[in-house]
């Protein structure tokens, strides 16, 4: 009997490295256009959702990219630096926001280079990758799709 690491018996762990890999594979990728991940994955969004011609908050922003708001509130204020989001006063409690045209120009590049390299990663699934991610939504409590026959 082959010996194997503990951790290659316990999904969570096995959840975790994968996600560390995921994770460092788009950030070597996204370290050519000076972005973070998470600086990306809130410009992403923006665009998605902004493309739908919506009004965004910050803490829809949170719910949608599903990072903690203080995590989106201290990331907005560095995409606003860079000039890539500006969030715009609706009340003093209210902004929404925005991507500037320099975010709208960076996302539309960076989309396809993270796509490429999620697809790298995830075709050693093959035919599984829809039976994986479906396994990955169960366990985060969503709804998943039947493939017909």
């Amino acid at each position: 009997m082959a010996e194997t690491s503990l951790n290659e018996e316990r999904p969570g762990l096995l959840i975790w490295q994968t996600s560390n890999l995921w994770q460092s594979k788009l950030r070597f990728k996204l370290k050519k256009y000076n972005i973070s991940l998470n600086e990306y994955l809130i410009i992403e969004t923006l665009y998605k959702i902004n493309s739908n011609e919506h009004k965004i908050t910050q803490a829809q922003l949170s719910k949608q990219s599903f990072i903690d708001v203080a995590v989106v509130s201290t990331t907005l204020n560095l995409l606003e630096k860079k000039k890539l989001a500006i969030r715009n006063n609706i009340d003093n409690r209210t902004k929404y926001i925005k991507l500037t045209s320099n975010g709208k120009v960076l996302v539309k590049s960076i989309i396809k280079v993270i796509t490429e390299e999620e697809n790298e990663l995830f075709k050693k699934l093959g035919f599984e990758t829809f039976n994986f991610t479906n396994s990955l939504k169960l366990l985060l409590g969503k709804k998943i799709r039947i493939r017909a026959k």
